[in-house]
């Protein structure tokens, strides 16, 4: 490929060296080559300026920072399953984006952690983001009776990850007579926000 581009300029040019025949330019294209860059390795290690230096975009950071409060009366159910009498949330941030396994990071006095988000189809531009914060189930899956507890938090999230609602909560407990055979009872055990 050298020897080609080399010869191609050297036959262009050569009025221009003010060669007598065609003797004097293969010579000067043999000098040529002696002396011809190699493109192939000179673009790849070429560094190129731009006009306008590239800087990382800097992340938006959507934590959702305002503390939310909820208690719930007196339910011989929720306390057995551990269920807090009452909790407060500090902040909440969506982590992951909303298509690549969308995580829920939860801040607060009795319930911390990081939870899977189902993320409901978008309505209004708006997407229904539901993190279960708190689960108790049976952990050995026998034909037998059981029961299970848990509460969920929704809010609503733009394409972004950004929280634009205040988040819901609801809670249940559910019992069944037998695993393999029965359909789970669940009934709502409500908590209020506080203030309300």
């Amino acid at each position: 490929m050298k020897s080609v581009i080399s010869l191609f300029i050297v036959l262009v040019c050569a009025p221009l060296l003010y060669a007598d025949d065609l003797e004097n330019i293969m010579r000067a294209a043999a000098s040529f080559e002696n002396h011809a860059i190699d493109l192939k390795t000179a673009a790849e290690t070429t560094i190129f300026a731009s006009p306008c230096p590239t800087m990382p975009e800097a992340k938006e950071d959507f934590t959702f920072k305002y503390k939310f409060c909820w208690a719930r009366g007196k339910n011989a159910n929720a306390e057995r399953m551990g269920m807090a009498y009452s909790f407060c949330i500090d902040s909440l941030k969506v982590t992951a984006g909303i298509r690549e396994n969308p995580k829920l990071n939860v801040e607060g006095d009795v319930l911390n952690g990081s939870f899977d988000l189902k993320i409901s189809q978008p309505s209004d531009g708006l997407y229904k983001a539901t993190a279960v914060i708190f689960k108790r189930e049976p952990l050995i899956q026998v034909c037998a009776s059981a029961e299970a507890a848990y509460i969920e938090l929704s809010l609503l999230i733009d394409e972004r990850g950004k929280i634009v609602s205040d988040p819901e909560i609801k809670s249940f407990y559910g019992k069944t007579s037998d695993t393999c055979g029965s359909s789970w009872n669940y009934r709502e055990i409500k908590y209020a926000l506080k203030g309300e």
